[in-house]
């Protein structure tokens, strides 16, 4: 994906339970916001979740929140950031979304033997994205100028996409 961020790291998904809820759009602004939801269950590892989101309006807003479980792990000083990309690219209106975990060096016996995962969650809102299909994904990637640990996003818990479109 473009703003230099690395490709994700895939891993094998095992796919219990897929939820989608679509809701139907409003037709004026001050109705119900449209939103989706897309859920992934009880994942052994899952680098990135996508979800195809049908986007109402132009001078609208998408509101996005994944939430679910990750971890980092490392024997040095690492860092790992999870991202939203919005067709292929990261938002730019206002800024990105993102979230990072960072594991300072601390002792590399303690660090490579730390295997918490956490519930966390990112999100934020995105706006200039036009009217239309878009797909909407959570990636992991690098911190700048930091070297890369062993992530997991999911693992043995529900992890969701949820998207909201909010008109201005």
């Amino acid at each position: 994906p473009p703003g230099g961020a690395t490709s994700p790291q895939r891993g094998l998904c095992l796919l219990l339970l897929l939820l989608l809820l679509q809701l139907p759009a409003p037709s004026s602004a001050s109705e119900t916001p449209k939103g989706k939801q897309k859920a992934l269950i009880r994942q052994r590892e899952v680098v990135d979740l996508e979800c195809t989101f049908t986007k109402m309006r132009s001078n609208s807003a998408l509101r996005v929140l994944f939430s679910g479980s990750l971890r980092l792990k490392c024997r040095n000083a690492c860092c790992q950031r999870w991202y939203f990309t919005f067709n292929g690219a990261e938002c730019s209106g206002p800024l990105p979304i993102e979230a990072i975990i960072y594991l300072d060096q601390g002792s590399p016996e303690l660090n490579s033997t730390i295997n918490i995962h956490r519930t966390s969650s990112v999100e934020g809102l995105c706006e200039g994205i036009g009217a239309g299909l878009v797909d909407v994904a959570i990636w992991v990637g690098t911190c700048s100028d930091y070297p890369k640990g062993d992530a997991s996003t999911g693992w043995n818990s529900v992890s969701r996409i949820i998207i909201e479109e909010l008109p201005k």
